[in-house]
């Protein structure tokens, strides 16, 4: 199979903070296999909004796209010129015979988590699937050389509760340490826009870009890090792995890690997350990671090893090799 074409869904509606980072890999991905990348026409849009869909509005070339989550699913796009990669998937039981109809057409379907690959292989799945693992855009290689490091500590993202509550106690224990974080309190805030202060007093303003994002992140010395799936609710058990921790990685910063070590660490291992940190389980543990990062600079060299196999350019190598086999 020779993909002709990407489908994006930029420039819709209602884009969320996560967006971007797919439009990179888009881009990335279209420029290494020299297709275009192209929205989705007026008709198919309109069409599909009134739940009408005959076969005529489907691609009738060989497609890739990015679906931003294991339950959607344009029934259109089930046909065999249709490869979807899925990410954030947390399908169980009746769930999973959904997805398995949703794609019962479509040749192959990628996965973005190596732990979900693995899931839906122990559980028999029908369909045809393949890794197509969370990467990092070429154009941040370097970055870390290009950025002054200002701050010990900066937080962006989504934290983790327990590693959080260490920091809170830390930062508490520790005054002459300088970090960033969203909000004034020591509260985490949750709130993907709101402003980033220094230690809590001076404010640097909001991100409201990939750049602005990456450029904060390249300035902390330390951050940390957690694997979803510990919290209740529809993710808990689903131990994924997220693209902020290649990011991490390409900002030169040490990071201090929670992730299950065991069975369900499939994303842990495939990522090597323990060449850069164990899974910190104590504060006394934080407390002695935390020290050693601040007083201990990263191994540039071994950084940018570890990136070029996970670059977006290694993902197109990989996913060309997939498709010669279909």
């Amino acid at each position: 199979m020779e993909l002709q074409q990407i489908i994006t869904r930029r420039n819709g509606a209602g884009q969320n903070y996560a967006q971007p980072i797919i439009y990179e890999w888009e881009d990335e991905l279209a420029a290494g296999l020299d297709i275009p990348v192209v929205t989705l026409p007026a008709l198919y849009k309109a069409v599909n909004r009134l739940r009408i869909h005959p076969p005529f509005i489907a691609p009738r070339k060989d497609t890739f796209r990015f679906v931003t989550n294991g339950r959607d699913g344009d029934e259109p796009m089930n046909n065999r010129h249709t490869v979807p990669c899925i990410i954030d998937f947390f399908e169980r039981d009746e769930g999973l015979a959904a997805f398995y109809r949703r794609h019962s057409r479509n040749r192959l379907v990628l996965l973005s988590s190596p732990f979900d690959y693995q899931y839906l292989k122990e559980r028999k799945c029908p369909l045809e699937l393949g890794l197509f693992a969370y990467s990092l855009s070429d154009r941040y290689a370097g970055l870390a050389e290009r950025v002054e490091k200002k701050y010990d500590i900066v937080l962006t993202g989504r934290q983790d509760p327990l590693l959080y509550a260490f920091f809170q106690t830390y930062v508490r224990r520790h005054p002459d340490v300088t970090y960033v974080k969203r909000g004034k309190d020591l509260d985490n805030d949750a709130a993907k826009t709101a402003a980033y202060y220094v230690n809590g007093r001076d404010c640097l303003g909001t991100i409201a870009s990939r750049d602005e994002f990456m450029r904060l992140q390249s300035q902390g010395r330390v951050t940390l890090y957690g694997v979803q799936g510990y919290l209740d609710g529809p993710t808990k058990g689903f131990y994924h792995m997220t693209p902020h921790f290649l990011e991490i990685i390409a900002c030169g910063c040490q990071v201090i890690a929670r992730y299950p070590t065991g069975a369900d660490g499939i994303d842990a291992q495939y990522y090597e997350f323990d060449r850069f940190s164990p899974s910190v389980q104590t504060y006394e543990a934080f407390e002695a990671a935390m020290d050693r990062a601040l007083r201990t600079a990263v191994d540039a060299r071994a950084y940018a090893a570890y990136l070029q196999k996970h670059y977006t350019s290694s993902r197109v190598r990989d996913l060309k090799k997939l498709l010669s086999q279909l």
